[in-house]
């Protein structure tokens, strides 16, 4: 108590000051290892590692898909700016905007193959045959995989391995077995 009887205001004032501050950075970096956030994907598909920067120097294609996800009913919000602004890079091939589900799909190079799991990859959820994210099939239930392209739509079992086109409209249902 002494210390504090001989230091004038103003040095109160910032030793206050700087002892929050220190404390907010703390909080605000809790326990950090330095390791990625928290992810259920499985191992990153190249794709997902890809940093196109931005719109900027010539992409060589630029086409969109849309990706619903339905958990027993209720649709899954596909976050905004999913591959924007990740670890160190600014943009990823594969990204999105907002969060309707449009996936846009950009690459430098025409020809370039993008797998449904390369999308799932960098937004960091686990998605294959057996389930999206923590929901994993067992003997009641089941996940499902549509594609819909000009208003046909069709079952495929491909999940992670299918392949994105323009225009597409993929529709993953995890539910009860009928």
């Amino acid at each position: 108590m002494s210390l504090v009887i001989g230091m004038n205001k103003e040095t109160i004032f910032w030793l206050i000051v700087t002892i929050g501050a220190l404390a907010t950075i703390g909080f605000l970096l809790g326990e950090s290892d330095g390791s990625p956030p928290f992810s259920t994907a499985d191992e990153r598909h190249a794709l997902a590692n890809e940093c196109i920067g931005s719109h900027d120097g010539g992409l060589a294609e630029h086409y969109h898909a849309t990706i619903r996800v339905s958990i027993h009913g209720d649709f899954i919000s596909i976050p905004d700016d999913v591959g924007l602004n990740d670890e160190g890079c600014s943009m990823r091939p594969l990204h999105t905007h907002d969060g309707t589900g449009k996936i846009h799909i950009e690459m430098k190079e025409e020809g370039v193959e993008a797998p449904l799991e390369a999308f799932f990859d960098i937004w960091g959820k686990h998605m294959d045959s057996t389930g999206f994210d923590e929901y994993i099939t067992d003997e009641t239930t089941e996940f499902l995989m549509f594609v819909t392209v000009d208003g046909n739509q069709e079952q495929v079992d491909s999940f992670q391995n299918h392949i994105l086109a323009d225009g597409q409209t993929i529709d993953l249902v995890f539910r009860d077995k009928a």
